[in-house]
């Protein structure tokens, strides 16, 4: 058993945190970190958890890709960023609009510098010799009060010369003229996105480092430059994560100088890949932990399961990304509003972003109104920004809770992962909250308040997610539990020998003890 001592706030005493610990962490309170590269446990008397950027609570916004893939025209995001407006969403945080893959049309091989897509993208057919400029498009979006995204890969190539050969929005041209990826070009791509067409977010994909084998079947039939793979997808001990890791921080760089002043987001999209759940928080402001999500029950879990046990790895400028919400398709259309509120109501309680990617304009109504409910929004960007922590664990149901930022409050999220109804009982234990004193929850769906002393029992129908805010005497009157202050912590060193897949066994509901097992957690 590890034992953490730290000395939080001068006005508070000492607090000990016990439990097993798989990391070696470094504590906002104290501001101690690594610097010296011999001990990177060495202290350094000083706060060094990233907080570049401009992303202190999780993102929110809205991103093509779910919605139309490379299918995109400057209509559609625009008349997106319109309904974000006029429904009321904007003015509850999505203030991202985010323009993904489907773009571009070349890089002139003259000079190296990107032609937009005019066809698509009508603004941006501004002549002269830069050819195309995004200028026009941002300062529509800047002027309606939204921040500006792009999509961009880090390697030579982007994803869809992979996977959407069909697609009539590809690169044309030579093979020089269809490398639109970052690959040789870095500070030039940065400098425009950033300085010259005036984004302020910039999502980065990895297929270049992983999907352009030299003598493959795809490089052969499309021409492709070859690239000996940096990331193997699937195996972690053929990626040269270190090679990945530094590419990645290339691109940071090159973004802080171009945004010196900080007013800028960095998505990193390597799907969990190379590691990058131990290192994503030191390079960009979140980082995607698994494989895209498709419309589906389990591949929502799987993409929640990626991100949901990773909550010291996150925190204000730097969050874990389970991917853009599929809220709008299939198991989550507006058909099955159990789903849309457990898909909406988990991506809050672990402080995931929250961008929204389907047709808003042909969409229904019913989804706006869940995801305009202000309360559960509140969660996700509440200013602590401690990811809320899993206090029950199995495959049938779970317990989340997160503490919010006047470390009197908590959230809890009671979860049916499965298809049949589950019993689900609610101890104060969970919550910190002690034993013998009332707890009031207030239902953030239904706005209903009960009050319970020691424990409370639900049955939780297929699929359904309760989400409350819940208040009560706190077990510790004079500190606080490890599990309460994730956003406020530093992950120093990951504490894994042996990077490895996310495990996949199956937990059940123990069934001689009900969700009472396990509440004794740090």
């Amino acid at each position: 058993m590890n034992h953490l001592w730290h000395k939080p706030r001068e006005t508070k005493p000492w607090i000990v945190v016990c439990g097993s610990v798989a990391a070696a962490l470094s504590l906002t309170m104290t501001q101690v970190h690594a610097t010296s590269t011999d001990d990177p446990l060495a202290p350094a008397g000083r706060w060094e958890g990233n907080t570049s950027g401009s992303a202190s609570t999780p993102p929110m916004g809205w991103n093509s890709w779910n919605a139309f893939r490379t299918e995109v025209d400057e209509a559609k995001v625009m008349g997106a960023a319109q309904v974000l407006a006029d429904s009321g969403l904007a003015k509850l945080g999505y203030n991202h609009v985010i323009l993904d893959d489907g773009w571009w049309m070349k890089r002139r091989t003259s000079d190296g510098r990107l032609q937009i897509r005019t066809g698509i993208f009508p603004s941006a057919a501004t002549g002269g010799p830069d050819g195309t400029s995004f200028k026009p498009f941002t300062d529509k979006l800047h002027a309606m009060g939204f921040k500006a995204g792009i999509y961009t890969d880090v390697g030579r190539n982007a994803c869809s010369q992979a996977y959407d050969l069909h697609s009539p929005n590809l690169p044309q041209g030579t093979t020089a003229e269809r490398e639109v990826g970052l690959d040789g070009h870095v500070t030039q791509d940065i400098n425009l996105y950033f300085k010259e067409w005036g984004f302020d977010y910039l999502k980065i994909d990895a297929c270049g480092l992983a999907d352009f084998i030299p003598g493959s079947d795809l490089v052969k039939k499309q021409s492709y430059r070859g690239m000996a793979p940096l990331i193997e997808r699937g195996s972690i001990n053929r990626t040269d994560i270190g090679a990945v890791r530094a590419r990645y921080e290339t691109v940071a760089a090159a973004i802080k100088t171009a945004r010196p002043l900080g007013d800028y987001v960095m998505s990193i999209c390597a799907w969990g890949m190379a590691n990058v759940r131990s290192w994503g928080k030191d390079v960009g402001n979140l980082w995607r932990t698994s494989a895209d999500i498709t419309p589906s029950w389990t591949s929502m879990l799987h993409n929640f399961d990626s991100a949901a046990k990773r909550a010291l790895y996150a925190g204000p400028g730097h969050w874990n990304d389970p991917d853009i919400l599929h809220i709008g398709h299939g198991q989550f259309d507006a058909n099955n509003p159990v789903e849309v509120r457990s898909h909406f109501s988990l991506w809050a309680m672990i402080n995931a972003p929250l961008l929204i990617s389907y047709d808003l304009q042909h969409g229904p109504a019913s989804l706006l109104a869940v995801l305009g409910n202000a309360d559960v929004i509140r969660l996700n960007q509440d200013k602590a920004g401690h990811q809320g922590i899993v206090a029950y664990d199995s495959d049938d149901a779970q317990i989340i809770v997160k503490t919010l930022g006047d470390g009197q409050r908590k959230a809890v999220a009671l979860f049916n992962r499965g298809a049949a109804p589950a019993p689900v009982t609610l101890l104060a234990m969970h919550l910190k909250l002690a034993d013998g004193a009332p707890v009031t929850l207030r239902n953030l769906w239904t706005k209903e308040t009960l009050t319970f002393t020691g424990e409370k029992a639900f049955t939780l129908a297929p699929h359904e997610t309760l989400v409350f805010e819940a208040h009560g005497k706190r077990q510790l009157e004079h500190g606080v539990y490890l599990s309460e202050i994730p956003g406020a912590i530093n992950v120093a060193v990951d504490g894994t020998r042996q990077p490895q897949l996310d495990p996949t066994v199956h937990r059940m509901i123990d069934p001689w003890s009900s969700t009472r097992s396990g509440a004794r957690w740090t």
